[in-house]
């Protein structure tokens, strides 16, 4: 059977080719993929090439496709497309190996290789970066081994990264590991399973290589054509990191838990997830799987993105944030029932405060308590909260003191039984209970839930109840380093039990070393959760990419920072799409007053992403605020109004040090949200007196 597989640099080139030549080129791919034997498509041999099965085939006057033909196999590769020259430039010095060891499809720079001097035997020794390893060493995490040279003649760690273009990712990534973080080859292979057998003539078996789907798909028909041309930037829809595809397919007996830095897919797997669950685990016609985050918006970027991701499956996955569900369930139970608002909420602590007394503790103590302590425990009751533990609490209470806060907290409650209304957690509260009581009467078999981090116990308590235990039933990505709401959780204090399928996601594709680095220095040596009551540490995430660091301009007025960001975005806009590009700041109030008048003034569109806004609708740069971009990323970030007072916000100066201690490290978790929303540069200016965190 004849099978027809695209690579990764194919949809790359084709995002260049001009908007007027790419109908030629969908014209051409669909054919080639019915039948790539098909008279009609005229193969032409390239005289220099290195690799004599590659092909070249003409699309109209001006571009060529690149196609790897095969001798024996009946397996076409398509694996580029650009001008005529620039296309024969590109495969001239391609070689397309099966590595002998690892069984993984590769490609290889011939050129290159010819460029690099054999080392001295003095270089081989072990002083050399990799000296210690023998070549069986190295050619089991699957480096080629014509680039054998090169990597021997390495001395320092930073030397990696220039040999980075020339590497099969699989082998960059474990020589990374190796040299930066002292992994022995068996842990920087991971669990990346290799096969026991490997032909070297056997295309189709190297093409199922988890290290072969990073670069190459093999397309099924016509629809599956259609979809990846017609969103040929969004890789993630079709090649996903071994790491990544191992925990979509993987079967666990439990609730499983994913970590991962910012950029490095957590959404992406669970979305994947989700689609594998409802198209191969749970695929009866009344099975339904629950993807769940903590924001509406959130929800909303995942379900437009996932519609586009799936098949027929698609119906029986359901997108919604965990609030909307609850409350949307609890109506469809015929149970009445209102949430106050943030100025009900406000005047109910006014009136228990005006009618108990707030005694020797501030307002704010009063409030953090009832989250922290009160509501992440379910207290109810005076008896419960006198014995309920107050772990990470900074004030001390004894027994007595413990009674005198509860009268207030009991007039609090007493306001808002008057109002008839509830907090959203008393909501969550009591659709958990009620699921208790009824029993397994939701059509769900499994729950995916993103952006684990934010939620609040009562959340993770009532997605516990949503499904019975089980084999796949629970299945949580997350990072503390991005949590911009609420306060650490722990997964089995919330009966969830995670033991032996925790898992970590450490490659960052989104935004550049530079960047990334540089959004870590925001926040601080402090250390954050494993949202299961351990550490997680940056040390070893990694981003694949390089690029500019990140630009920090201060301007003694907002005019002039106002003609900078418009000019930069101009400068911008004469080699970029708008859309690529994102103007943020800290509060709507921000962008109305100060910078929209300026993008008007430079004549410059835009596009205002409200909480109900697709992104990807409408022509001009984005504007939005930092809680808005959460989970977005663009190619050109600018962060403006960095001030003092601003991030972190003055309001944080009214509470307590040690407070203050707690605000701060969620301010700074906000603003590295914002800053790893870019992927090629980030750009931060303010005005005046900057914000502590970039001065």
């Amino acid at each position: 059977m004849t099978q027809v597989a695209i690579s990764s640099d194919f949809l790359t080139a084709f995002s260049h080719v001009p908007q007027s030549q790419q109908k030629k080129v969908r014209e051409f791919v669909t054919r080639f993929q019915c039948n790539p034997t098909s008279a009609a498509i005229n193969y032409e041999s390239i005289h220099d090439v290195q690799d004599k099965r590659v092909r070249t085939v003409r699309i109209g006057l001006d571009y060529r496709a690149i196609v790897l033909q095969p001798e024996e196999d009946k397996v076409y590769l398509l694996l580029w497309v650009d001008h005529h020259d620039e296309a024969m430039q590109w495969a001239r010095n391609k070689v397309f190996d099966i590595h002998p060891v690892t069984g993984a499809l590769q490609i290889i720079d011939v050129q290159f290789i010819r460029s690099v001097k054999q080392p001295h035997i003095a270089q081989q020794g072990v002083d050399a970066l990799f000296g210690t390893f023998t070549d069986e060493d190295l050619l089991r995490i699957g480096l080629p081994e014509p680039l054998l040279p090169a990597v021997r003649a390495l001395r320092k760690p930073e030397d990696l990264d220039g040999l980075q273009p020339y590497l099969p990712e699989e082998a960059y990534e474990a020589l990374y590991w190796i040299a930066n973080l002292g992994y022995s080859v068996d842990q920087a292979l991971g669990a990346v399973a290799q096969p026991t057998h490997v032909d070297p003539k056997d295309m189709a078996k190297a093409l199922s290589h988890p290290d072969s789907k990073r670069r190459f798909v093999v397309v099924k028909n016509v629809d599956e054509l259609v979809e990846m041309l017609n969103a040929p930037l969004a890789k993630w829809r079709v090649f996903l990191h071994p790491s990544q595809a191992a925990l979509v397919s993987h079967n666990f007996n439990g609730p499983a838990r994913v970590l991962g830095g910012a950029g490095t897919g957590k959404t992406v797997v669970a979305m994947h997830r989700a689609r594998f669950l409802a198209a191969q685990v749970f695929s009866k016609s009344t099975d339904r799987i629950l993807l769940t985050t903590f924001t509406k918006t959130l929800a909303a970027n995942i379900r437009a993105n996932l519609k586009s991701l799936c098949g027929p499956e698609y119906d029986r996955i359901e997108i919604v944030h965990l609030h909307s569900w609850a409350a949307s369930f609890l109506r469809s139970q015929e149970i009445k029932f209102e949430i106050a608002a943030s100025e009900e909420i406000q005047q109910c602590w006014r009136d228990a405060f005006s009618s108990v007394g707030t005694g020797d503790w501030s307002e704010a103590f009063y409030r953090i308590e009832w989250d922290r302590v009160v509501q992440a425990q379910s207290i109810t009751t005076r008896e419960e909260y006198l014995l309920a533990p107050r772990i990470g609490q900074h004030i001390r209470l004894t027994r007595p003191q413990r009674a005198q806060v509860w009268e207030v907290f009991d007039e609090f409650k007493r306001n808002l039984n008057v109002l008839g209304k509830l907090e959203w957690i008393d909501m969550i509260r009591q659709t958990r209970l009620y699921l208790t009581h009824k029993g397994p009467i939701l059509p769900y078999r499994a729950v995916v839930v993103d952006e684990t981090q934010d939620l609040h116990p009562e959340d993770l308590k009532l997605i516990r109840q949503i499904v019975p235990e089980g084999c796949n039933d629970l299945f949580f990505v997350g990072d503390a380093h991005q949590r911009i709401y609420g306060r650490p959780v722990v997964l089995g204090q919330c009966g969830i039990n995670i033991k032996g399928r925790a898992s970590k996601l450490r490659i960052n594709y989104r935004t550049t070393e530079e960047i990334r680095n540089w959004s870590l220095g925001v926040l601080t040596d402090q250390p954050f959760d494993d949202l299961d009551g351990g550490t997680d540490t940056n040390q070893e995430y990694r981003s694949l990419l390089h690029g500019e660091k990140p630009i920090v301009q201060n301007f003694a007025s907002l005019s002039q920072e106002k003609k900078y960001i418009a000019e930069t975005i101009l400068k911008l806009l004469e080699d970029v799409k708008p859309e690529t590009i994102c103007l943020i700041a800290r509060a709507n109030r921000q962008l109305f007053e100060d910078y929209i008048p300026g993008l008007l003034n430079a004549k410059i569109e835009f596009v205002l992403l409200k909480p109900d806004t697709p992104e990807d609708v409408g022509d001009g740069i984005r504007l939005a605020t930092i809680h808005r971009v959460k989970g977005l990323e663009f190619h050109h970030v600018l962060i403006a109004g960095v001030n003092a007072g601003v991030i972190p916000w003055e309001g944080n100066n009214k509470l307590d040090e040690m407070e203050q201690f707690d605000s701060e490290i969620q301010e700074r978790c906000l603003f590295h949200v914002a800053c790893t929303r870019a992927r090629d540069t980030l750009t931060i200016t303010s005005f005046g007196v900057p914000s502590l965190f970039i001065s």
